[in-house]
């Protein structure tokens, strides 16, 4: 593997970690770096930070089995090198996967569709598989947004990319994400009628984020 000064990183999110925000997982890759010493560009202006680009900040509470992260080097550093490092200093429930160099060229990530994954209760079965079937079998599938002050209607069903509910009992989904607004998994659970699952402790995963480039 040649160096680079662009790599892109998959990265897994899991345990207690899953109940940290987007934006405290930015700071802890900034203090792994740091740890790491890996020879990071940054930004300009009064509070330079390292470019970095996640591809899809993740909700709170959701678990992340192949998150993605662009990072930009100020000298070449060899990916795999890179790698060991960061395995090295990441806290628990923070396990790199893998990486890839980039060229000097390349632009952000840019994801097309993600897929998430939760556990159903047996008892839910038969219902979340009507549910389910009811869905993919209709045209459109409307929701009401509420926001303060306002309200809007938004479309799930063509968001909705694919679903099953395996013999295992899982349910899987891959929902379409777009720059003008996606769909959120919380609301394709409402649809289903298991909304009220991760009330009560289950967790919903999310297995992929696909990209464009």
């Amino acid at each position: 593997m040649t160096e680079s000064t662009k790599v892109r990183l998959r990265f897994a999110k899991c345990g207690d970690l899953r109940l940290v925000s987007h934006r405290d997982i930015m700071r802890c890759l900034e203090r792994m770096l740091r740890r790491a010493q890996v020879p990071m560009a940054v930004t300009q202006g009064f509070n330079p930070r390292p470019k970095m680009t996640f591809a899809l900040a993740l909700g709170l509470g959701i678990e992340g089995q192949r998150e993605v992260v662009d990072l930009e080097f100020s000298e070449p550093l060899e990916p795999s090198e890179l790698l060991s490092r960061l395995t090295r200093v990441a806290p628990p429930g923070f396990d790199w996967i893998d990486v890839r160099p980039l060229p000097a060229n390349a632009t952000p990530p840019h994801p097309r569709t993600v897929e998430y994954c939760m556990p159903v209760l047996d008892e839910r079965r038969a219902m979340a598989q009507s549910n389910l079937q009811s869905l993919l079998t209709s045209a459109s599938w409307l929701l009401t947004r509420r926001r303060p002050n306002r309200e809007s209607t938004f479309d799930l069903r063509p968001e909705l990319v694919a679903a099953e509910l395996t013999a295992e009992v899982l349910l899987r989904f891959r929902l379409k994400v777009s720059p003008d607004g996606s769909a959120r998994p919380e609301e394709l659970l409402e649809a289903l009628a298991l909304r009220d699952l991760l009330d009560h402790g289950t967790v919903l995963t999310r297995t992929d984020v696909e990209l464009d480039w």
